[in-house]
């Protein structure tokens, strides 16, 4: 991906999460788009070269990031090497613990219920002035084609109830769930088995 995409992409997510409980939280109660734009565009930086990132126009109202099976994922101390002084300043120490609890939680969630061999599906958002409108979908489809015809099953996690029929309606089996240590705030784990 080029500066530019990642700016486009990161917009996006920034927005098309923004009323999801857990990212209010790590925001410490206001949702602050800058700050977690800045997150997606290191999270977008730091994916491998093997990611399927994609959008559903030039628009970007739509976006899904893909990580195959067996590849190298970002840990923390990536997102501060490549985040550095500028994220640091922008999260400040207590957003960053915030942040950094989170992303214990869902490496906890992953460990019991994510198979070694799954991809995982890091990123599915539209805009919020999109959704609703079926923008998203040729996406979910296209990685649904994609992982019938890699034979390769697929993980992700949801903080929000209302998105497991969503995903059912793609296949994805609810696998568990595990309650929050940081608010009133449950992650939902779910699988799409291969179909070879």
């Amino acid at each position: 991906m080029q500066h530019g995409d990642i700016q486009r992409f990161a917009s996006t997510l920034a927005d098309g999460f923004s009323q999801y409980s857990m990212f209010k939280h790590v925001c410490c109660g206001t949702y602050d788009h800058d700050m977690m734009r800045l997150f997606w565009e290191v999270s977008l930086a730091l994916l491998p070269d093997n990611a399927i990132c994609i959008a559903d126009s030039k628009d970007v109202n739509s976006v899904l990031v893909y990580i195959p099976p067996k590849s190298r994922e970002a840990g923390l101390l990536d997102y501060v090497k490549v985040g550095g002084v500028k994220m640091l300043f922008k999260f400040g120490i207590r957003r960053i613990v915030r942040l950094m609890r989170f992303n214990f939680e869902i490496e906890q969630v992953a460990k019991q219920y994510r198979a070694a061999d799954d991809g995982y599906l890091m990123a599915f958002a539209t805009c919020l002035d999109k959704q609703g409108q079926h923008y998203g979908k040729p996406l979910i489809m296209a990685l649904l084609d994609y992982l019938d015809v890699s034979g390769e099953s697929c993980y992700l996690e949801t903080l929000e109830a209302k998105n497991i029929a969503l995903y059912q309606h793609f296949s994805f089996q609810l696998e568990g769930q595990m309650d929050s240590k940081m608010g009133n705030l449950t992650l939902f784990a779910m699988r799409r088995h291969s179909r070879k």
